[in-house]
């Protein structure tokens, strides 16, 4: 994409330089420097929404995952000292779920789908952690610790799938705006004429290419689960690993 912006900018420069009104000058300087001015202000506030936007929800994102998977965790500790055959499902479900986001729904998510085995799997885990025994003071309190924490569980989760599925018009907006913006911050001199002069062409192909990576990288942070700088499941791989520690 940055390349591809360069090499037409270049192509379009070489071309379009070498017109006699480009040669001359034969333009108002001034008042397209102004109407220029006015176009790289609007594109700077576009890009500066859409990017402050698809960054705090990127890290929205990341931040759901970890409150996810603590939750587990501390489900995996509470039920130590809870009856051995109750014990063992609720660790088990909590396993089966954890790996079943890591290794399957995780990708889904890339394509904007959630996994309904996921969802069984924690609708099955509050209700075995709701059959956990409550004889005692103790065993009330460690069943509606875990109970909290499943809910915790599913209100992340569900937030989660919100931002991997669901779709801002706002959001879309300010997309086109951007793309707009970037293409017009580089036709824009071409239009009103710069010369076929190497250093002018150097210039707007560097610019060209700025702007194509800017683009990019503002539709990559409006995708949390694809790209080179999605959110990985990391949270929930170590969530696995302390299972196995806990006694």
């Amino acid at each position: 994409m940055v390349v591809a912006a360069m090499v037409v900018t270049a192509v379009v420069m070489m071309v379009a330089g070498r017109r006699k009104r480009a040669k001359e000058g034969t333009y108002n300087g001034e008042a397209l420097g102004f109407v220029g001015g006015v176009l790289n202000a609007l594109f700077i506030v576009v890009l500066a929404f859409y990017t402050v936007i698809t960054w705090t929800e990127a890290d929205t994102t990341e931040q759901h995952a970890e409150a996810e998977a603590a939750s587990l965790v501390e489900i995996y500790w509470q039920v130590a000292k809870s009856p051995q055959p109750e014990r063992d499902q609720v660790r088990a479900l909590v396993k089966e779920y954890t790996t079943e986001v890591v290794d399957r729904e995780w990708a889904m998510l890339d394509e904007r789908k959630a996994d309904e085995k996921a969802d069984d799997l924690l609708v099955a885990l509050r209700a075995e952690i709701g059959n956990l025994p409550s004889e005692s003071d103790t065993d009330l309190a460690v069943r509606d610790q875990a109970l909290q924490n499943v809910r915790t569980a599913a209100d992340q989760r569900r937030a989660r799938i919100e931002q991997a599925t669901g779709s801002s018009a706002l959001l879309t907006l300010l997309l086109w705006g951007t793309i707009i913006g970037g293409f017009t911050m580089v036709a824009f001199p071409l239009l009103v004429g710069f010369s076929a002069d190497l250093r002018h062409v150097l210039s707007l192909v560097f610019l060209a290419g700025i702007l194509a990576f800017t683009v990019y990288f503002a539709v990559e942070l409006d995708q949390p689960f694809h790209g080179l700088i999605k959110v990985e499941p990391d949270s929930f791989r170590n969530a696995l690993a302390e299972f196995n520690r806990i006694p």
